[in-house]
């Protein structure tokens, strides 16, 4: 191929052209102030946990809760820990929990409040109890009482120390060395504790029982020697040999049916005959109607205990929504069943199920020992084959113990109550005082308030804490004192809270005791009932908060509304009828990706040591501290669930990686800066800083408003926001120039660097409390930090007082709009001359942002060109190579049309700066001649 001589000679004289601005721009290397500082970019995954740990060593998060402590005089702020389970290792919930927690705390410390938080513990219950028997492999009735409390201890403690070291890696601010725990200080189960399962399924059994009596205007009804069957319908067959009576509504008509098939007559409600023939397959024949005020008069044969005569008792909870109209009643395992019977006066029987869930003595030998819900239903069934007129499984709503996830038995025992009736309107009025975050829970709040039933404080177990309850020989009547609970309590804090096991029962209950309290003479038994665990650390609020023992804040899941926050409101309201607490703040949930529950089983559980350290199991690259925190603030601070996403945390990396770019350049840039010695004055500042000063300052405050309202999903945002379009994007972007090639102490330099002092130091701030390893690690490469080992104890500048007596003028947001207008136009503005076309008075105002300066300085670092120009109107410009036109938002309405035309710059780049601001290529501009002390005279050798 062949080329033109002219074109082979142009290129090769670019070529060298090229080859000595290069050369010359790098003899001015050294003279360029760049960026400096140790603070990475970013962190590879393989030394980010290892990072993390010696940036807590540094800045000594360990010691820095005692050290604010000791700041006198100032405000104080008292969060509230709800007290986690210590039953097992700590799960993606604990994070977002703790987290939130202590993004709350260190918002308020680093405001200059001193804190309370001291991190507890629920040590007693059931979880932890099943977990020691499954260990030892015994059942709670093999061990002895003592015996499953040592093991328990020493399990608890044991978790809590692992769960505190889990917590503590995530850097929770608390006061570690004094925490609590409920210790210090077979199961029935509350109403509360219950949820109901609408997919468990159960027998579904329609039973007849043979009537023994009836009114004679039935009986007339029936064939000669006939007999005559309620039929009932139930769904726990496993009740049937507890049945005391038959319920009916005195408000609905019943009927006699005879069925050919069978040869069989059945009493039954009217309206749910054809649902009853629908489900047998068969047809009956109505012989009798009669109204249900007539069955008070019919007994029938108990199903098991034959020759046992039982009555049918009115009831209003009898509904025609299913069955037969009439329900088989067994007051010891239904709420509505004892209380018909009480009505009625009836005697309750013996209890038939134990503890375990079992038959009992008090049943047919055929039933001892067999499990209710498993081979004693179906021995029941057998022993009932003959009754039975249809069986099927059904699927419907029964109740589960809301932490184990399985299926409850309701059974009557001797129980220690509350009566929530006699502080009820109290709860409710106290609660209407209480902030609560999102604020419609508190109506969810109120509700289950005014439906909460008695709470039941007792248990049946062995790891707990003692009710300090003694009964006489006949174990009916409690004796129960303040004089015994206050011996009690002198016991425990000399021998430890197992003396109430330890111990006989003489020593708990002495004779002095008994002459004292004019005891007759006779044999006394301790209780053997435990508290509810929600009474235990509902009550943490007397023995943890300073007083007047009210937290300013308490943070939990949404399920805590009928746990923690309700008996903590309840016990507060009991004793000095207020609420412990000031806020509520309610958090959701977390999820596998696909919004599944996360379960060993189903092998989706992602723990927070697989998000810090990384799994190679589950796929997941090691994130470090940071990303975890930044994503439980800008995803887990809400009410819903909350998914763990992989693509969520990879975007919190990338996200964090550009608030670490802009870290770095701030840092990098004030290498040398001392505000002690350097900082200037806003006063003669140029336009741009000021706007940014102000534009920081507006930034912190819609920051501080957020953290306020416990809002760090928008804290988050405004941080990227900010970091992305206000600092990097915009500010550091147009002052680059001055930085690196400006007199190192002169005073367009000084006043840039003190701007960025004042972006760094309340960029810190904003975002110490989401990522304090993060900000603790930009402190420590802080040239100024001084002595000051934290940046939640270091006196950071006053950004509002510093702009005292100054304003931002118009024109730098009318230069904003201009300047949104000009990058619109894909051009190398920098090589561009700008002629701007508007009113006198926009010329006028926009000549401010050269405040100072004997040139176009100020505009020309704006609107990243090389110089700028005005002109009333507009002319032809041909050498224009973009025209461009806009329209200023003037509040006096105005014109404020503009028109602005690039047009190629007649000036050379400088071989220092790179700005095209000098009138020949081998020369310097007149700045950069400055700046190096070079002559105009000499500018051609240089």
């Amino acid at each position: 191929m062949h080329f033109p001589i002219q074109i082979l000679l142009k290129k090769h004289f670019l070529r060298i052209h090229e080859f000595i601005c290069s050369h010359r721009s790098s003899s001015f290397k050294n003279t360029i102030l760049l960026p400096q500082t140790k603070f990475p970019h970013k962190v590879s995954s393989e030394k980010r946990r290892q990072r993390d740990h010696s940036i807590e060593i540094d800045a000594k998060f360990e010691k820095l809760y005692d050290k604010q402590h000791e700041k006198l005089g100032s405000k104080d702020f008292i969060l509230h820990d709800g007290p986690p389970y210590a039953n097992g290792d700590v799960h993606i919930g604990h994070a977002v929990n703790k987290i939130l927690k202590d993004i709350t705390v260190r918002s308020e410390l680093i405001k200059g409040r001193r804190i309370h938080f001291t991190p507890g513990w629920d040590c007693h219950g059931l979880p932890i109890e099943l977990k020691v028997l499954k260990e030892n492999h015994k059942y709670s009735s093999e061990a002895s009482q003592i015996e499953i409390r040592n093991k328990a201890f020493l399990f608890s403690q044991k978790v809590k120390e692992k769960q505190k070291s889990s917590f503590m890696e995530w850097g929770i601010l608390a006061d570690w060395p004094n925490s609590y725990f409920t210790c210090n200080l077979t199961t029935s189960l509350a109403e509360a504790e219950l949820e109901y399962n609408s997919n468990h399924v159960s027998p579904s059994v329609f039973i007849k029982f043979s009537v023994i009596k009836c009114p004679d205007v039935i009986r007339a009804a029936l064939d000669p020697g006939s007999k005559l069957s309620v039929v009932i319908w139930t769904t726990t067959p496993w009740t049937l040999p507890a049945n005391q009576a038959v319920c009916y509504s005195p408000k609905q008509k019943y009927c006699v049916a005879f069925c050919s098939t069978r040869k069989e007559f059945y009493l039954l409600a009217c309206e749910m005959l054809k649902d009853f023939e629908k489900t047998m397959h068969i047809e009956l024949n109505v012989i009798t109607t009669f109204e249900g005020s007539l069955l008070k008069e019919v007994t029938y044969s108990h199903p098991i205990s034959k020759d046992r005569e039982c009555p049918l008792l009115p009831a209003n909870h009898v509904t025609m929504d299913k069955g037969t109209g009439l329900v088989h009643t067994a007051p010891n395992h239904g709420l509505d069943d004892y209380v018909v019977i009480k009505k009625e006066q009836i005697p309750l029987d013996p209890c038939i199920v134990n503890e375990d869930g079992c038959y009992n003595n008090y049943t047919i030998k055929e039933l001892q020992g067999k499990s209710v819900l498993d081979a004693g239903s179906k021995l029941v069934l057998d022993f009932l084959v003959n009754d039975i007129l249809h069986l099927e499984d059904y699927k419907h709503s029964y109740p589960y113990d809301w932490r184990s996830k399985t299926p409850v038995i309701l059974r009557s025992c001797h129980q220690w109550f509350i009566d929530i009736n006699q502080i009820r309107t109290k709860a409710i009025k106290s609660l209407q005082n209480v902030n609560i975050v999102p604020d419609h829970f508190k109506k969810v709040f109120q509700r289950q308030l005014e439906s909460s039933p008695q709470w039941c404080i007792s248990r049946q177990r062995a790891w707990g804490v003692p009710i300090p309850a003694f009964y006489s020989s006949d174990q009916n009547k409690p004796l129960v004192h303040r004089i015994l609970t206050d011996h009690l309590c002198s016991l425990i804090q000399k021998h430890g809270i197992h003396c109430w096991w330890e111990k006989d029962v003489n020593d708990l209950l002495t004779p002095k005791l008994k002459n004292q309290l004019k005891l007759p003479d006779e044999i006394y038994y301790k209780g053997s009932d435990i508290m509810d665990i929600w009474f235990d650390s509902g009550i943490s609020w007397k023995c943890v908060l300073p007083e007047p023992h009210i937290s300013d804040i308490c943070i939990e899941g949404v399920d805590q509304i009928r746990g923690w926050f309700n008996s903590s409101l309840l016990t507060s309201v009991a004793i000095r009828g207020t609420a412990p607490y000031k806020t509520l703040v309610l958090h959701g949930f977390t999820t596998d990706a696909d919004g599944r529950k996360m379960s060993k089983s189903e092998g989706n559980v992602i723990s927070p040591e697989d998000i810090l350290s990384g799994s190679k199991k589950n796929k997941i690259p090691p994130y470090g501290i940071d990303v975890l925190r930044w994503w439980v603030a800008a995803h887990a601070c809400q009410s819903e669930n909350i998914a763990v996403k992989m693509e969520i945390l990879e975007e919190c990396t990338q996200n964090l990686n550009k608030v670490r770019n802009v870290f770095k350049f701030l840092l990098g840039n004030l290498n040398e800066y001392n505000p002690s010695i350097h900082i200037t004055s806003p006063t003669h500042m140029r336009a741009l800083d000021l706007y940014m000063l102000y534009a920081l300052k507006n930034f912190y405050q819609k920051v501080e408003k957020q953290y306020s309202l416990i809002q760090y999903k928008g804290v988050a945002k405004d941080i990227l926001n900010f970091v992305t379009n206000e600092i990097s994007s915009f500010y550091c972007h147009l002052v680059k120039d001055r930085l690196y090639c400006e007199a190192q102490h002169s005073k367009e330099r000084l006043d840039c660097q003190t701007v960025l002092h004042f972006i760094l130091s309340t960029l810190i701030q904003s975002i110490g409390p989401l990522c304090p390893h993060l900000a603790e690690e930009v402190f420590l490469c802080l040239p100024y930090r001084d002595a000051a080992n934290s940046v939640f104890v270091y006196e950071w500048p006053n950004l509002s007082k510093f702009l005292e007596s100054t304003t931002v003028p118009i024109s730098v947001t009318w230069a904003n709009q201009i300047r949104d207008v000009i990058l619109k136009s894909e051009v190398k503005t920098i090589e561009m001359e700008a002629i701007i076309t508007c009113s006198s008075r926009i010329t006028d105002e926009l000549q401010n942002l050269n405040k100072d300066l004997k040139d176009n300085t100020g505009l020309n670092e704006f609107f990243q060109v090389s110089d700028v120009k005005f002109a009333e109107c507009h002319e032809n410009i041909s050498e224009s190579l973009v025209t461009l036109n806009g329209d200023l938002n003037l509040s006096d309405g105005e014109n404020g049309c503009f028109t602005v035309s690039l047009l190629k710059t007649k000036q050379e780049k400088c071989p220092r700066c790179r700005l095209f601001t000098t009138s020949s290529q081998t020369s310097l501009c007149n700045r950069c001649a400055h700046v190096l002390n070079v002559p105009l005279s000499h500018q051609s050798s240089v």
